[in-house]
């Protein structure tokens, strides 16, 4: 993931069945495929190999990382070599991989956020991995954590073979936090329990830069919206399912969530209709002392040359769960007509060797998922990321419903339910009202 994913705009499509997708792709056909070429071709000795196409839609800093993992993996594989065709993010990305699985083409692998298995993986759109043919190429279960591995698995089917864990948390300017003084002996922020203590630690930070204590750009961002609501939802134990026409969710914990939302941006810490362009660059140049966004802004974060440091967003409501709004990019198999086994065991393979070369993507800001590398030395000397690595095991993946997940509409709705709330111009009754409505829509309409 990386910040394009979040834009305003960009929409994934509904989940289908393979079947209503074979029915229904005249018209999906008839969409702009965005494709980007193979950055790194493969040499003429490469390509004499057994070739492995794969899709993804990773860019920008992701992107140079999969290709220099990639380029490593080709050299390590005698019997064959991974050629990658990127997609843009979004609607394109699934469309296409959607549609290639479908109609018989797909590639052998592709990349698939871990929040979406439940949209495409029961329609016949995804083939499940064996986990036993993983072994040989060491492999296991106990090589990924728990929240991660179980979020593998669809109907008791393992769909995604995770890379990382990419969560949402909270950044922050050492330099201005000692200044505040909000740091422990540590280095590390001092603990908050509650809101209010919240909001008066990022006023001690808004004292030293004269401006802004906290940067949250949320405005025309239904995924941003959505991360710290998940994250603070979750906080307060609550979960959401669907039964029948509608949506099952705690009405209660959505209140106390989104009512921290609101009073936090109406605290006058942070700007109360900031997008995400305008909270990167307040941060950026010290306009602000922490902020919240994922760790994909990692790269970009440190690159702009402030004290940067980082830790998991704080529980506020005293419950005392560890939860942050994650997910995981994984490796899919799209569904194979006719499957070559050769290809298929050579894919277990590839996958294996970039799992184990992932010191490489943790340099994003992700987590690698694969365990292991995560507690090599070189990665717990990483920073800011071993400071958020814990995140791995208490993410709290989006609900497991057909039309949710990284990307979907769904989210991009939810944005459009509680924005008005979030900017002062509404209520919190009136935005759990819309959202109840527009999930229940969904919820009817689910394939």
């Amino acid at each position: 993931m990386q910040r394009p994913s979040t834009v305003p705009g960009i929409q994934a499509i509904p989940a289908v069945s393979r079947r209503g997708f074979l029915l229904g792709g005249a018209g999906a056909a008839a969409l702009t495929l965005g494709v980007l070429a193979d950055p790194h071709p493969l040499t003429a000795a490469a390509a004499s190999r057994l070739q492995l196409q794969f899709w993804h839609l990773l860019s920008g800093a992701d992107g140079q990382n999969m290709n220099t993992i990639l380029t490593k993996v080709n050299r390590i594989d005698p019997g064959a070599t991974v050629k990658q065709t990127v997609l843009a993010w979004g609607s394109p990305y699934y469309t296409k991989l959607a549609m290639a699985a479908a109609g018989g083409r797909p590639p052998d692998l592709a990349i698939s956020h871990l929040s979406r298995l439940e949209g495409y993986a029961p329609g016949g759109l995804f083939d499940a991995w064996e986990m036993e043919r993983f072994a040989k190429y060491g492999v296991t279960e106990n090589d990924f954590t728990k929240p991660t591995f179980r979020r593998m698995h669809v109907n008791g089917k393992v769909y995604g073979i995770a890379l990382d864990s990419h969560a949402f948390v909270r950044f922050f300017n050492k330099d201005i936090a000692d200044k505040a003084r909000v740091l422990n002996p540590d280095g590390t922020m001092q603990a908050v329990s509650t809101v209010d203590e919240f909001i008066e630690q990022a006023r001690a930070l808004k004292g030293v830069t004269g401006k802004l204590g906290l940067s949250y750009g949320y405005l025309g961002d239904g995924a941003n919206m959505w991360r710290l609501f998940w994250t603070f939802y979750s906080q307060a134990g609550a979960t959401m399912s669907s039964r029948g026409d509608k949506l099952l969710f705690d009405r209660d914990a959505f209140a106390t969530a989104l009512g921290a939302m609101q009073k936090i941006l109406a605290s006058g810490v942070a700007n109360q209709r900031s997008d995400d362009g305008f909270s990167f660059s307040a941060f950026t140049a010290k306009q602000s002392g922490e902020m919240f966004t994922g760790v994909w802004d990692m790269s970009g974060l440190k690159a702009s040359g402030i004290a940067l440091d980082a830790s998991p967003i704080p529980n506020l409501f005293g419950t005392g769960i560890d939860a942050v709004w994650g997910d995981s990019h994984s490796f899919v198999l799209p569904h194979q007509d006719a499957l070559n086994e050769e290809r298929r065991e050579a894919s277990y393979q590839a996958v294996a060797l970039v799992l184990k070369n992932s010191l490489t993507w943790a340099q994003g800001g992700h987590t690698p998922a694969y365990q292991p590398v995560v507690h090599r030395p070189s990665f717990t000397k990483l920073e800011p990321n071993a400071h958020y690595a814990s995140t791995a095991t208490f993410l709290h993946y989006d609900p497991k419903l057909s039309f949710a997940g990284s990307g979907s509409n769904w989210q991009n709705d939810f944005g459009q339910s509680i924005q008005s709330a979030l900017m002062g111009t509404g209520s919190v009754k009136a935005a759990l009202e819309a959202f109840a409505s527009m999930s229940d829509n969904y919820v009817r309409h689910a394939v």
